[in-house]
């Protein structure tokens, strides 16, 4: 039997978060604890150590997701995949300067990224 694929959810807004939570699970993932902050995200990936983290580019607190997923990927070895509500050259040039699985706008459906992480992973 295969092993699911472990995925890290890092997104500040609930009822995105639920939904994406709720249909990757019926596709099959497996997903870690939610975190809804960067510090957060760090200490349940060191937990977890998930296959992939989906990364939301802005979140409360110190940290933004992009320096969130940079120290992430400083501690473990996974992939990072973003999503962002944001289309702009700036975001896009700092995401991009973490070489990622990728990104997706906002709103992103399950199916979609399970697709993504079949290709990659």
């Amino acid at each position: 039997m295969v092993k699911a694929k472990r995925v890290l959810l890092v997104e500040d807004e609930v009822i995105t978060a639920s939904s994406l939570k709720m249909g990757l699970e019926e596709l099959g993932l497996y997903v870690c604890p939610l975190a809804t902050r960067g510090d957060t995200a760090l200490r349940i990936a060191e937990q977890e150590k998930p296959d992939v983290v989906l990364m939301d580019v802005n979140l409360p607190g110190k940290m933004n997701g992009i320096e969130t997923a940079a120290l992430i990927m400083a501690t473990i070895d996974t992939k990072i995949l973003f999503l962002t509500g944001y289309h702009d050259d700036e975001v896009i040039a700092k995401i991009n300067a973490l070489n990622p699985m990728g990104y997706f706008v906002k709103p992103v459906s399950a199916e979609r990224i399970k697709e993504k992480l079949d290709e990659c992973l």
